[in-house]
């Protein structure tokens, strides 16, 4: 069979990948770019790479997300290893990179810090982007640190990470991001797929899933240098309240910015 029949056959339509999962498993199975699997699509395929596809599209069918079964996720033009110890970074969070990106630029920022860093992805896209900044990364998971620490030595970037709970022994940057945990326990609109695989210290939070927001929103101004920003990531239905936190707690220049279905996602303060 060719790489196009096998993509038509019954087992891989039941997996129901979208199309970015789909170019990430044959990148990783079949080590083809995404102008190469247009390319061959009509190139046959060994009976031990068709069985291969199979087995991921039928994990995925049970519910098992694919950077999992593959250890690895695409996130801002990088590739970066994931484990169900850590939360598997998503294209809404490269809002937060672009938001923290302009920032930079625009405010000669130098010294960055990714509270509940995960993966590492949102810290590590920072310094792909920025080289002459000082990065550091941290979370209060170990795994999680070890998994953004393989993640930056892989790709040769020298940041610093550490195991902490939110700013707990932390200094002071010109700028903070976070993409901390966001989901209330009771959420409906949860996906089973995220609850059953992803690791709930990553996922979820007490008081509408507000507590740990508030926490950052609350304590960051103590450990930014003058002028600094916080941008956090936040759910959709977040921003209201986020902004009022930001007010309440005397930030200024506050915004909030659209992931890519236009929801409310990002919101950045300065500090005063």
């Amino acid at each position: 069979m060719t790489l196009s029949e096998v993509l038509r056959s019954d087992p891989i339509r039941a997996a129901a990948w979208s199309t970015s999962e789909q170019q990430l498993v044959i990148s990783e199975i079949l080590g083809l770019s995404l102008t190469e699997q247009v390319l061959q699509s009509d190139q046959t395929l060994s009976e031990a790479v068709i069985e291969r596809l199979h087995q991921v599209a039928k994990r995925t069918q049970a519910g098992e997300p694919v950077a999992y079964i593959l250890g690895v996720v695409d996130f801002d033009g990088l590739r970066l290893s994931v484990s169900p110890n850590v939360l598997i970074p998503r294209p809404d969070t490269e809002i937060l990179v672009e938001t923290a990106s302009q920032l930079i630029e625009y405010n000669d920022l130098s010294t960055i810090h990714d509270l509940c860093t995960g993966s590492g992805a949102v810290g590590i896209a920072l310094k792909t982007r920025h080289l002459n900044c000082h990065v550091t990364l941290s979370d209060l998971s170990t795994d999680a640190v070890q998994c953004a620490k393989a993640n930056a030595q892989a790709l040769g970037l020298p940041v610093d990470c550490l195991t902490a709970d939110l700013f707990d022994g932390l200094g002071c940057y010109d700028l903070v991001t976070a993409n901390p945990p966001y989901i209330a326990w009771d959420d409906p609109e949860i996906d089973s797929s995220v609850r059953l695989y992803e690791p709930a210290i990553a996922l979820f939070s007490n008081a509408q899933g507000l507590e740990l927001i508030r926490r950052i929103v609350s304590d960051g101004m103590n450990h930014l240098n003058p002028n600094g920003y916080l941008c956090l990531e936040h759910g959709h239905r977040q921003a209201h309240d986020v902004r009022a936190m930001a007010e309440e707690s005397g930030w200024r220049s506050i915004q909030t910015h659209q992931d890519l279905a236009g929801r409310d996602r990002v919101t950045r303060m300065q500090k005063r």
